[in-house]
């Protein structure tokens, strides 16, 4: 977009930092990133509202990214929509695997997205599950990720006082709770990213007014605030306190597909209905290995 500072998220030094260039604040808002050529990892960041004097600011964001997985971030507002693929498969299935001969995507195959270690002699990715962590649910009972182990879910971080993309998210979580109502080894697990104000209790009112029909499928979790905002990135999502936003955070409306043995397998908007329907399909293939 002409006469717009251009905003750039690469991976360096496994971290992912954010220049902001040029001596210029932002004269719009959900505005995209200018993708950074080389061997920098690039991302595109969506912020609905002005910032300062850029040459002023460098933002580290402690969100790790795999070359394979391109994320896009919302501060509670809808992000774009990425391209199709020119072989007319969507967008969506470039966080599958590849056909190691022709490159093409994989429809029924899944890989592992996120900052994957490499293996130093074969090249290939090390792929590690999500890291441990215990806390309580709705209805005070503790729970952690051992409790899933042989299940697969999915995965979100929300605020029961959001005001924008958190209602949109839980719709299409309320989606897979009822698609998946026949399958024991489906869960459902929402970590509240406000802590101080959702607490079981109330959490527990959200869930019922939500509608939610069983509380042992689906969790709303409780916990350590800094913790969570740590255990986001392993679920591909950030979360991030900003007085400036819509209800007081940044966060991303990503619903997270986790196997059963605790690795992070494909991911989808919350924002879009359709992502979603690609993202049944990837938990059918789960739930059928």
């Amino acid at each position: 977009m002409p006469g717009v500072n251009p905003i750039v998220a690469y991976r360096r030094f496994g971290k992912l930092e954010v220049d902001l260039m040029e001596d210029k604040a932002l004269q719009a808002n959900r505005m995209p990133a200018t993708p950074r050529s080389g061997h920098h990892h690039s991302l595109t960041i969506w912020f609905t509202s002005p910032l300062p004097p850029l040459n002023r600011i460098t933002m580290r964001l402690h969100f790790f990214v795999y070359f394979s997985s391109l994320l896009f971030f919302v501060s509670c507002g809808d992000p774009g929509h990425a391209s199709v693929e020119s072989d007319g498969k969507p967008d969506f299935y470039r966080r599958h695997a590849q056909d190691k001969t022709t490159g093409e995507y994989l429809v029924d195959s899944l890989t592992y997205p996120g900052n994957q270690p490499i293996d130093p002699v074969t090249g290939e990715i090390d792929p590690q599950p999500v890291p441990d962590w215990t806390y309580v649910d709705q209805l005070n009972r503790p729970f952690g990720n051992k409790d899933l182990l042989g299940k697969v879910y999915v995965a979100e971080f929300f605020f029961t006082s959001c005001p924008t993309i958190c209602p949109k998210v839980k719709g299409q979580m309320l989606r897979l709770e009822e698609e998946f109502a026949n399958e024991p080894d489906f869960a459902l697990v929402s970590f509240t990213i406000d802590p101080k104000r959702d607490t079981p209790e109330r959490m527990k009112d959200y869930a019922e007014k939500l509608g939610v029909k069983d509380m042992d499928r689906w969790r709303f979790i409780h916990g350590d605030k800094f913790e969570i905002a740590d255990l986001d990135q392993h679920y591909l999502s950030i979360a991030e306190e900003d007085a400036s936003a819509p209800g007081g955070f940044n966060h991303s409306g990503y619903i997270v597909l986790v196997d059963r043995q605790g690795f992070v397998r494909s991911y989808a908007s919350g924002l879009d209905p359709e992502e979603v329907n690609y993202l049944m399909d990837d938990i059918k293939l789960l739930l059928n290995k």
